[in-house]
Protein backbone atom coordinates (compact mmCIF):
# COMPACT_ATOMS: atom_id res chain seq x y z
CA UNK A 1 0.00 0.00 0.00
CA UNK A 2 2.40 2.31 0.89
CA UNK A 3 4.72 1.54 -2.23
CA UNK A 4 1.70 2.24 -4.26
CA UNK A 5 1.38 5.55 -2.82
CA UNK A 6 4.71 6.96 -3.45
CA UNK A 7 4.09 5.77 -7.03
CA UNK A 8 1.15 7.64 -7.23
CA UNK A 9 3.21 10.60 -5.66
CA UNK A 10 5.68 10.36 -8.51
CA UNK A 11 3.10 9.96 -10.97
CA UNK A 12 1.47 13.02 -9.61
CA UNK A 13 5.06 14.80 -9.85
CA UNK A 14 5.89 13.81 -13.08
CA UNK A 15 2.40 15.16 -14.29
CA UNK A 16 2.99 18.75 -12.83
CA UNK A 17 6.57 18.97 -14.21
CA UNK A 18 4.82 17.76 -17.81
CA UNK A 19 1.79 20.72 -17.20
CA UNK A 20 4.49 23.24 -16.37
CA UNK A 21 6.40 22.06 -19.54
CA UNK A 22 3.16 22.12 -21.34
CA UNK A 23 2.20 26.11 -19.67
CA UNK A 24 5.01 27.51 -21.59
CA UNK A 25 3.54 27.08 -25.19
CA UNK A 26 0.27 28.92 -24.37
CA UNK A 27 2.06 31.82 -23.19
CA UNK A 28 4.66 32.05 -26.07
CA UNK A 29 1.93 31.17 -28.45
CA UNK A 30 0.06 34.00 -27.36
CA UNK A 31 3.48 36.48 -27.11
CA UNK A 32 4.27 35.24 -30.65
CA UNK A 33 1.16 36.41 -31.83
CA UNK A 34 1.25 39.64 -29.78
CA UNK A 35 4.29 40.22 -31.58
CA UNK A 36 3.80 39.34 -34.88
CA UNK A 37 6.70 36.77 -34.91
CA UNK A 38 5.09 33.66 -36.21
CA UNK A 39 5.70 34.74 -40.01
CA UNK A 40 8.93 36.99 -38.88
CA UNK A 41 11.91 35.43 -40.64
CA UNK A 42 14.35 39.09 -40.65
CA UNK A 43 13.89 42.71 -39.27
CA UNK A 44 15.68 45.51 -39.75
CA UNK A 45 15.26 48.43 -37.26
CA UNK A 46 16.97 51.90 -37.62
CA UNK A 47 16.79 55.08 -34.36
CA UNK A 48 18.90 57.48 -32.33
CA UNK A 49 20.35 57.71 -29.08
CA UNK A 50 23.58 56.80 -27.33
CA UNK A 51 25.79 53.91 -26.07
CA UNK A 52 28.33 53.32 -23.84
CA UNK A 53 32.00 51.69 -23.92
CA UNK A 54 31.81 48.60 -21.50
CA UNK A 55 34.55 48.61 -19.29
CA UNK A 56 36.09 51.66 -19.72
CA UNK A 57 34.68 53.86 -16.64
CA UNK A 58 36.87 56.78 -15.47
CA UNK A 59 36.94 54.75 -11.88
CA UNK A 60 35.38 52.20 -9.84
CA UNK A 61 32.39 54.76 -9.06
CA UNK A 62 31.85 55.44 -12.66
CA UNK A 63 29.16 54.32 -15.06
CA UNK A 64 30.76 53.49 -18.63
CA UNK A 65 31.56 56.64 -21.24
CA UNK A 66 28.69 57.65 -22.96
CA UNK A 67 28.57 58.37 -26.58
CA UNK A 68 25.80 59.75 -28.78
CA UNK A 69 24.57 57.76 -31.70
CA UNK A 70 23.43 60.13 -34.41
CA UNK A 71 22.10 57.14 -36.20
CA UNK A 72 21.88 53.32 -35.93
CA UNK A 73 20.68 50.73 -37.95
CA UNK A 74 20.27 46.81 -37.36
CA UNK A 75 19.55 44.15 -39.28
CA UNK A 76 18.92 40.40 -38.17
CA UNK A 77 18.09 37.38 -40.19
CA UNK A 78 17.13 34.47 -37.59
CA UNK A 79 17.37 31.81 -39.54
CA UNK A 80 21.19 31.85 -40.48
CA UNK A 81 21.24 33.54 -37.84
CA UNK A 82 22.71 36.24 -38.88
CA UNK A 83 23.06 39.94 -37.22
CA UNK A 84 24.27 43.75 -38.87
CA UNK A 85 24.85 46.36 -36.22
CA UNK A 86 25.77 49.24 -38.39
CA UNK A 87 26.46 52.41 -35.59
CA UNK A 88 27.44 55.81 -36.05
CA UNK A 89 29.38 57.33 -32.80
CA UNK A 90 30.00 61.02 -31.70
CA UNK A 91 31.48 62.34 -28.82
CA UNK A 92 28.66 63.22 -26.07
CA UNK A 93 30.40 63.79 -22.10
CA UNK A 94 32.74 67.18 -22.01
CA UNK A 95 34.84 66.56 -20.02
CA UNK A 96 35.53 63.23 -21.84
CA UNK A 97 36.30 61.09 -18.57
CA UNK A 98 37.04 57.57 -19.83
CA UNK A 99 38.05 55.30 -22.36
CA UNK A 100 36.75 54.80 -25.67
CA UNK A 101 39.35 56.75 -27.70
CA UNK A 102 37.83 59.72 -25.97
CA UNK A 103 37.33 62.67 -27.06
CA UNK A 104 36.10 61.86 -30.46
CA UNK A 105 36.86 64.44 -33.33
CA UNK A 106 33.37 64.08 -35.75
CA UNK A 107 31.79 60.86 -36.39
CA UNK A 108 33.14 57.22 -35.71
CA UNK A 109 31.55 54.48 -37.82
CA UNK A 110 31.85 50.76 -36.55
CA UNK A 111 29.84 48.01 -38.00
CA UNK A 112 29.58 44.70 -36.38
CA UNK A 113 28.58 41.98 -38.28
CA UNK A 114 27.80 38.02 -37.42
CA UNK A 115 26.78 34.95 -39.83
CA UNK A 116 26.71 31.34 -39.09
CA UNK A 117 29.76 30.65 -37.08
CA UNK A 118 31.27 33.82 -38.41
CA UNK A 119 31.90 36.69 -36.18
CA UNK A 120 33.92 39.94 -38.24
CA UNK A 121 34.11 43.49 -38.18
CA UNK A 122 33.94 46.10 -40.95
CA UNK A 123 36.66 48.79 -40.45
CA UNK A 124 36.28 51.03 -43.68
CA UNK A 125 36.50 48.64 -46.65
CA UNK A 126 38.52 46.35 -44.78
CA UNK A 127 37.27 42.90 -42.92
CA UNK A 128 38.94 41.83 -39.58
CA UNK A 129 38.27 38.90 -37.37
CA UNK A 130 36.08 40.20 -34.18
CA UNK A 131 38.78 38.33 -31.94
CA UNK A 132 40.97 40.86 -30.66
CA UNK A 133 40.28 40.36 -26.74
CA UNK A 134 38.38 36.85 -26.51
CA UNK A 135 38.63 34.35 -29.36
CA UNK A 136 36.24 33.91 -32.13
CA UNK A 137 34.07 31.41 -30.90
CA UNK A 138 34.01 33.90 -28.02
CA UNK A 139 32.61 36.74 -30.37
CA UNK A 140 30.48 34.21 -32.47
CA UNK A 141 28.37 33.13 -29.15
CA UNK A 142 28.23 37.01 -28.15
CA UNK A 143 26.49 38.65 -31.12
CA UNK A 144 24.50 35.46 -31.51
CA UNK A 145 22.89 36.35 -28.24
CA UNK A 146 22.37 39.51 -29.19
CA UNK A 147 20.11 38.16 -31.84
CA UNK A 148 18.32 36.42 -28.73
CA UNK A 149 17.97 39.24 -26.41
CA UNK A 150 15.48 40.89 -28.77
CA UNK A 151 11.65 40.78 -28.16
CA UNK A 152 11.05 38.40 -31.62
CA UNK A 153 14.29 36.80 -31.20
CA UNK A 154 14.10 35.76 -27.39
CA UNK A 155 9.87 34.02 -28.25
CA UNK A 156 11.41 32.09 -31.43
CA UNK A 157 14.36 30.86 -28.88
CA UNK A 158 12.29 29.95 -26.59
CA UNK A 159 9.82 28.21 -28.71
CA UNK A 160 12.82 25.93 -30.07
CA UNK A 161 13.84 25.44 -26.39
CA UNK A 162 12.34 23.36 -23.56
CA UNK A 163 11.01 26.56 -21.91
CA UNK A 164 9.39 27.11 -18.73
CA UNK A 165 6.64 29.34 -17.61
CA UNK A 166 5.28 30.70 -14.25
CA UNK A 167 2.53 33.33 -13.67
CA UNK A 168 3.40 36.47 -11.35
CA UNK A 169 1.85 39.18 -10.07
CA UNK A 170 3.61 42.08 -9.86
CA UNK A 171 2.05 45.42 -8.48
CA UNK A 172 -0.57 43.96 -9.44
CA UNK A 173 -0.18 43.55 -12.73
CA UNK A 174 -0.04 39.87 -14.36
CA UNK A 175 3.54 38.76 -15.48
CA UNK A 176 4.65 35.83 -17.37
CA UNK A 177 8.60 34.59 -16.43
CA UNK A 178 9.76 32.43 -19.49
CA UNK A 179 13.10 30.80 -18.48
CA UNK A 180 15.14 28.43 -20.86
CA UNK A 181 18.72 27.53 -21.63
CA UNK A 182 20.11 27.73 -25.44
CA UNK A 183 21.69 24.64 -26.89
CA UNK A 184 25.12 26.79 -26.59
CA UNK A 185 24.35 26.60 -22.72
CA UNK A 186 23.31 30.53 -22.72
CA UNK A 187 20.57 30.93 -19.76
CA UNK A 188 17.81 33.23 -20.55
CA UNK A 189 15.02 34.40 -18.60
CA UNK A 190 12.40 36.89 -19.70
CA UNK A 191 9.07 38.94 -18.39
CA UNK A 192 6.03 39.18 -20.70
CA UNK A 193 3.55 41.88 -19.46
CA UNK A 194 0.21 41.49 -19.55
CA UNK A 195 -0.48 42.40 -23.24
CA UNK A 196 1.87 39.57 -23.80
CA UNK A 197 4.62 41.61 -25.07
CA UNK A 198 8.12 41.41 -24.28
CA UNK A 199 9.58 43.79 -21.82
CA UNK A 200 12.43 43.11 -20.07
CA UNK A 201 15.14 40.01 -21.00
CA UNK A 202 17.71 39.14 -18.74
CA UNK A 203 21.10 36.46 -19.12
CA UNK A 204 24.42 36.08 -17.57
CA UNK A 205 27.97 35.89 -18.94
CA UNK A 206 31.18 35.41 -17.76
CA UNK A 207 33.71 38.29 -17.12
CA UNK A 208 37.37 38.13 -16.26
CA UNK A 209 37.42 41.33 -13.99
CA UNK A 210 33.44 41.09 -12.73
CA UNK A 211 32.91 37.16 -13.06
CA UNK A 212 29.10 35.97 -13.64
CA UNK A 213 27.58 39.32 -15.02
CA UNK A 214 23.96 40.01 -15.73
CA UNK A 215 23.14 41.58 -18.89
CA UNK A 216 19.55 43.00 -19.10
CA UNK A 217 17.17 44.28 -21.93
CA UNK A 218 14.33 46.57 -21.11
CA UNK A 219 11.35 47.44 -24.03
CA UNK A 220 9.32 49.76 -23.69
CA UNK A 221 6.48 52.02 -26.08
CA UNK A 222 5.49 49.26 -28.03
CA UNK A 223 4.03 50.33 -31.71
CA UNK A 224 2.74 48.39 -34.56
CA UNK A 225 5.32 48.57 -37.48
CA UNK A 226 3.10 46.29 -40.49
CA UNK A 227 2.20 43.90 -38.01
CA UNK A 228 4.60 43.67 -36.52
CA UNK A 229 4.95 45.53 -32.79
CA UNK A 230 8.44 46.23 -31.71
CA UNK A 231 9.24 48.31 -29.23
CA UNK A 232 10.14 52.14 -29.57
CA UNK A 233 12.56 52.24 -26.79
CA UNK A 234 15.21 49.61 -26.09
CA UNK A 235 17.54 50.20 -22.70
CA UNK A 236 20.75 47.77 -22.21
CA UNK A 237 22.60 47.35 -18.89
CA UNK A 238 25.76 45.21 -18.72
CA UNK A 239 27.90 44.91 -15.21
CA UNK A 240 24.80 47.05 -13.54
CA UNK A 241 25.45 50.31 -15.97
CA UNK A 242 23.61 51.01 -19.19
CA UNK A 243 25.30 49.97 -22.74
CA UNK A 244 22.91 51.42 -24.82
CA UNK A 245 20.12 53.64 -25.12
CA UNK A 246 18.40 54.50 -27.70
CA UNK A 247 14.68 55.20 -29.89
CA UNK A 248 13.46 53.47 -32.29
CA UNK A 249 12.36 54.93 -35.42
CA UNK A 250 11.84 52.93 -38.36
CA UNK A 251 11.10 49.03 -38.09
CA UNK A 252 10.86 46.76 -41.21
CA UNK A 253 9.88 42.94 -40.87
CA UNK A 254 11.09 40.88 -43.12
CA UNK A 255 13.29 42.95 -45.04
CA UNK A 256 16.07 41.34 -47.32
CA UNK A 257 19.16 40.55 -45.26
CA UNK A 258 22.05 39.13 -46.33
CA UNK A 259 25.85 39.16 -45.63
CA UNK A 260 28.00 37.24 -47.48
CA UNK A 261 31.18 35.85 -45.12
CA UNK A 262 34.35 37.59 -46.75
CA UNK A 263 36.65 35.39 -48.01
CA UNK A 264 39.57 36.30 -45.49
CA UNK A 265 36.85 35.75 -42.69
CA UNK A 266 36.12 31.58 -43.82
CA UNK A 267 39.46 31.11 -42.65
CA UNK A 268 40.30 32.39 -39.12
CA UNK A 269 43.22 32.22 -37.10
CA UNK A 270 42.74 29.07 -34.71
CA UNK A 271 40.59 29.94 -31.47
CA UNK A 272 42.56 31.47 -28.28
CA UNK A 273 45.63 32.70 -27.75
CA UNK A 274 48.54 31.65 -29.98
CA UNK A 275 51.87 31.40 -28.78
CA UNK A 276 54.26 34.72 -28.55
CA UNK A 277 57.47 35.13 -29.36
CA UNK A 278 58.95 37.89 -27.22
CA UNK A 279 61.02 40.88 -28.09
CA UNK A 280 64.05 41.38 -26.01
CA UNK A 281 64.29 45.43 -25.16
CA UNK A 282 66.96 45.60 -22.74
CA UNK A 283 69.15 43.14 -20.59
CA UNK A 284 65.86 41.30 -18.38
CA UNK A 285 63.48 43.64 -19.64
CA UNK A 286 61.51 41.72 -22.08
CA UNK A 287 58.32 43.09 -24.25
CA UNK A 288 55.28 40.35 -24.42
CA UNK A 289 53.51 41.42 -27.78
CA UNK A 290 50.09 41.35 -28.55
CA UNK A 291 47.00 44.02 -28.84
CA UNK A 292 47.92 44.99 -25.61
CA UNK A 293 51.35 44.45 -24.50
CA UNK A 294 52.63 42.98 -20.69
CA UNK A 295 56.44 44.10 -20.28
CA UNK A 296 58.56 41.42 -18.00
CA UNK A 297 61.47 42.99 -15.86
CA UNK A 298 64.07 41.20 -13.78
CA UNK A 299 65.63 41.37 -10.68
CA UNK A 300 67.97 39.16 -8.51
CA UNK A 301 65.66 36.82 -7.62
CA UNK A 302 62.22 37.57 -9.09
CA UNK A 303 60.33 38.70 -12.02
CA UNK A 304 57.88 42.17 -12.24
CA UNK A 305 55.44 42.54 -15.05
CA UNK A 306 53.54 45.43 -16.02
CA UNK A 307 49.94 44.96 -17.37
CA UNK A 308 47.72 41.81 -17.39
CA UNK A 309 45.50 42.71 -20.34
CA UNK A 310 42.34 41.06 -21.29
CA UNK A 311 41.50 37.64 -20.21
CA UNK A 312 43.09 34.26 -18.03
CA UNK A 313 43.70 33.02 -21.50
CA UNK A 314 45.85 35.37 -22.43
CA UNK A 315 47.38 35.55 -19.23
CA UNK A 316 48.50 32.13 -19.12
CA UNK A 317 50.08 32.35 -22.58
CA UNK A 318 52.51 35.34 -21.42
CA UNK A 319 53.11 33.42 -17.82
CA UNK A 320 54.03 30.53 -19.51
CA UNK A 321 56.39 32.59 -22.35
CA UNK A 322 57.98 34.95 -19.27
CA UNK A 323 58.78 31.64 -17.81
CA UNK A 324 60.37 30.62 -20.52
CA UNK A 325 62.54 33.42 -21.57
CA UNK A 326 63.33 33.45 -17.54
CA UNK A 327 63.58 30.75 -15.84
CA UNK A 328 63.61 29.57 -12.52
CA UNK A 329 61.82 33.38 -10.84
CA UNK A 330 58.65 33.61 -9.45
CA UNK A 331 56.53 36.63 -10.85
CA UNK A 332 56.49 38.70 -7.27
CA UNK A 333 54.79 41.76 -8.42
CA UNK A 334 52.27 42.86 -11.10
CA UNK A 335 52.00 46.35 -12.10
CA UNK A 336 48.10 47.34 -12.96
CA UNK A 337 48.35 50.42 -15.42
CA UNK A 338 44.68 51.00 -14.63
CA UNK A 339 41.57 49.76 -14.40
CA UNK A 340 40.17 49.79 -17.60
CA UNK A 341 39.34 45.58 -18.61
CA UNK A 342 41.72 45.33 -21.78
CA UNK A 343 44.70 45.85 -18.91
CA UNK A 344 43.10 43.95 -16.08
CA UNK A 345 41.30 41.15 -17.38
CA UNK A 346 44.18 38.76 -16.47
CA UNK A 347 45.15 40.23 -13.10
CA UNK A 348 43.49 37.52 -11.38
CA UNK A 349 45.45 34.82 -13.09
CA UNK A 350 48.61 36.35 -11.60
CA UNK A 351 47.20 37.00 -8.33
CA UNK A 352 46.71 32.92 -8.84
CA UNK A 353 49.90 32.71 -9.26
CA UNK A 354 50.57 34.60 -5.86
CA UNK A 355 52.33 37.51 -7.14
CA UNK A 356 51.37 40.93 -5.89
CA UNK A 357 48.96 43.37 -7.44
CA UNK A 358 50.45 46.79 -7.37
CA UNK A 359 47.63 49.66 -8.65
CA UNK A 360 46.56 52.91 -7.64
CA UNK A 361 45.50 53.04 -3.95
CA UNK A 362 41.29 53.83 -4.52
CA UNK A 363 41.29 50.59 -7.03
CA UNK A 364 41.94 47.76 -4.14
CA UNK A 365 38.41 48.67 -2.80
CA UNK A 366 36.60 48.29 -6.06
CA UNK A 367 38.80 45.27 -7.04
CA UNK A 368 38.04 43.77 -3.96
CA UNK A 369 34.58 44.26 -4.19
CA UNK A 370 34.19 42.94 -7.62
CA UNK A 371 35.88 39.73 -7.18
CA UNK A 372 33.81 38.93 -4.39
CA UNK A 373 31.37 38.18 -7.13
CA UNK A 374 30.09 34.48 -7.72
CA UNK A 375 32.44 32.87 -10.63
CA UNK A 376 30.16 29.99 -11.43
CA UNK A 377 29.80 29.92 -15.43
CA UNK A 378 33.49 29.52 -15.58
CA UNK A 379 35.71 29.54 -12.84
CA UNK A 380 38.96 30.60 -12.98
CA UNK A 381 42.55 29.96 -11.07
CA UNK A 382 42.37 31.92 -8.48
CA UNK A 383 38.55 30.81 -8.18
CA UNK A 384 39.57 27.47 -8.29
CA UNK A 385 42.73 27.73 -5.53
CA UNK A 386 40.71 29.47 -3.21
CA UNK A 387 43.85 31.64 -2.93
CA UNK A 388 43.26 35.69 -1.44
CA UNK A 389 44.38 37.91 -3.81
CA UNK A 390 47.20 40.05 -2.07
CA UNK A 391 46.97 44.05 -3.22
CA UNK A 392 49.19 46.64 -2.53
CA UNK A 393 47.32 50.13 -3.09
CA UNK A 394 49.59 53.26 -4.72
CA UNK A 395 49.75 56.66 -3.20
CA UNK A 396 52.31 59.02 -5.08
CA UNK A 397 55.03 57.15 -6.05
CA UNK A 398 56.60 53.45 -5.01
CA UNK A 399 60.54 52.20 -5.92
CA UNK A 400 61.47 48.44 -6.15
CA UNK A 401 64.88 47.99 -6.35
CA UNK A 402 67.64 45.11 -5.43
CA UNK A 403 70.99 46.36 -6.56
CA UNK A 404 70.82 44.83 -9.99
CA UNK A 405 68.43 46.94 -10.91
CA UNK A 406 65.60 50.27 -10.26
CA UNK A 407 61.88 50.55 -11.08
CA UNK A 408 59.67 53.28 -10.45
CA UNK A 409 56.25 53.43 -10.16
CA UNK A 410 54.46 56.81 -10.84
CA UNK A 411 50.81 57.65 -10.33
CA UNK A 412 49.84 60.92 -12.48
CA UNK A 413 46.55 61.83 -11.44
CA UNK A 414 44.62 64.46 -13.75
CA UNK A 415 44.57 62.00 -16.90
CA UNK A 416 40.78 62.15 -18.00
CA UNK A 417 41.33 58.42 -19.18
CA UNK A 418 41.60 56.83 -15.63
CA UNK A 419 41.92 58.57 -12.52
CA UNK A 420 44.32 55.81 -11.37
CA UNK A 421 46.89 55.71 -14.01
CA UNK A 422 50.29 54.24 -13.37
CA UNK A 423 53.48 54.53 -15.18
CA UNK A 424 57.10 52.69 -14.69
CA UNK A 425 60.29 53.79 -15.19
CA UNK A 426 63.42 51.89 -15.51
CA UNK A 427 66.08 55.05 -14.76
CA UNK A 428 69.21 53.33 -15.68
CA UNK A 429 67.95 52.35 -19.12
CA UNK A 430 65.69 55.37 -19.75
CA UNK A 431 62.80 53.15 -20.71
CA UNK A 432 59.28 54.48 -19.71
CA UNK A 433 56.24 52.25 -20.05
CA UNK A 434 52.51 53.89 -20.17
CA UNK A 435 49.61 52.75 -20.97
CA UNK A 436 46.54 55.07 -23.18
CA UNK A 437 48.58 58.42 -22.63
CA UNK A 438 50.28 57.79 -25.98
CA UNK A 439 49.46 55.07 -28.48
CA UNK A 440 51.37 56.07 -31.61
CA UNK A 441 49.38 56.08 -34.96
CA UNK A 442 50.81 53.18 -37.39
CA UNK A 443 52.20 56.41 -39.14
CA UNK A 444 53.63 59.51 -37.26
CA UNK A 445 51.72 62.39 -39.13
CA UNK A 446 48.23 60.21 -38.38
CA UNK A 447 47.05 62.85 -35.34
CA UNK A 448 47.11 60.87 -31.81
CA UNK A 449 43.98 59.58 -29.95
CA UNK A 450 42.91 61.93 -26.81
CA UNK A 451 45.70 64.11 -27.55
CA UNK A 452 44.69 66.44 -24.45
CA UNK A 453 45.41 62.97 -22.37
CA UNK A 454 48.93 63.30 -23.98
CA UNK A 455 48.94 66.91 -23.49
CA UNK A 456 48.65 66.25 -19.31
CA UNK A 457 50.96 63.38 -19.76
CA UNK A 458 53.83 65.01 -21.23
CA UNK A 459 53.38 67.63 -18.91
CA UNK A 460 53.91 65.44 -15.69
CA UNK A 461 57.00 63.68 -17.25
CA UNK A 462 58.51 67.34 -18.17
CA UNK A 463 57.79 68.30 -14.26
CA UNK A 464 59.32 65.13 -12.98
CA UNK A 465 62.26 65.85 -15.28
CA UNK A 466 62.43 61.95 -16.43
CA UNK A 467 65.46 61.28 -18.76
CA UNK A 468 63.31 59.46 -21.46
CA UNK A 469 64.96 57.74 -24.53
CA UNK A 470 62.44 55.09 -25.32
CA UNK A 471 58.73 54.97 -24.69
CA UNK A 472 56.91 51.81 -24.54
CA UNK A 473 53.67 52.06 -25.31
CA UNK A 474 50.98 49.00 -23.95
CA UNK A 475 49.26 49.65 -27.46
CA UNK A 476 51.32 50.45 -30.27
CA UNK A 477 54.90 50.51 -31.37
CA UNK A 478 57.86 51.24 -29.04
CA UNK A 479 58.74 55.32 -30.27
CA UNK A 480 60.06 58.30 -28.46
CA UNK A 481 59.22 61.17 -26.36
CA UNK A 482 60.53 63.44 -28.87
CA UNK A 483 57.36 62.01 -31.39
CA UNK A 484 54.78 62.60 -28.54
CA UNK A 485 56.08 66.10 -28.04
CA UNK A 486 56.02 66.66 -31.76
CA UNK A 487 52.37 64.84 -31.92
CA UNK A 488 51.79 67.76 -29.64
CA UNK A 489 53.05 70.58 -31.28
CA UNK A 490 51.27 69.46 -34.60
CA UNK A 491 47.70 69.04 -33.44
CA UNK A 492 47.48 71.26 -30.29
CA UNK A 493 45.24 73.94 -31.77
CA UNK A 494 42.96 71.66 -34.23
CA UNK A 495 39.83 69.83 -33.09
CA UNK A 496 41.84 67.07 -31.77
CA UNK A 497 42.76 69.02 -28.92
CA UNK A 498 39.50 68.59 -26.42
CA UNK A 499 40.35 71.82 -24.28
Amino acid sequence: MKKSALIALALAGLSAVAARAQDAKTPLDAAATALGAANLKSIQFSGWGSDYIFGQAYDGNSPWPRFNLPGFTIAIDYATPSLRDDRRRAQAENPPLGGGFQPLAGELRQMWLLSGTYAWDMVGQTATPAAVERDQRSAVAGRTAQIWLTPHGFIKAAMSANATAKAETVRGAKKTAISFTTPTKVKLEGILNDQNLVERIETWFDNPILGDMMFEAVFSDYKDFGGVKFPTHILQRSGGYPVLDVTITDVRPNAAVTMEVPAGIRQPAPPGPQAIQPEKLSDGIWIIPGAAKSIAVEFLDHIVVVDAPETEARSIVVIDAIKKIIPGKPIRYVVNTHTHFDHAGGLRTYAAEGATIITQAQNVPYYEQVWANPRTINPDRLARSGRKPVFEGLVGNRTLADGSRELVIYHYAGNMHNAGMLMVFLPKEKILIEADSFSPANTPNDPPAALSNLVQFYDVLQRLRLDVEQLVPIHGRVTTLDEARQAIDRYKQTQFWAK
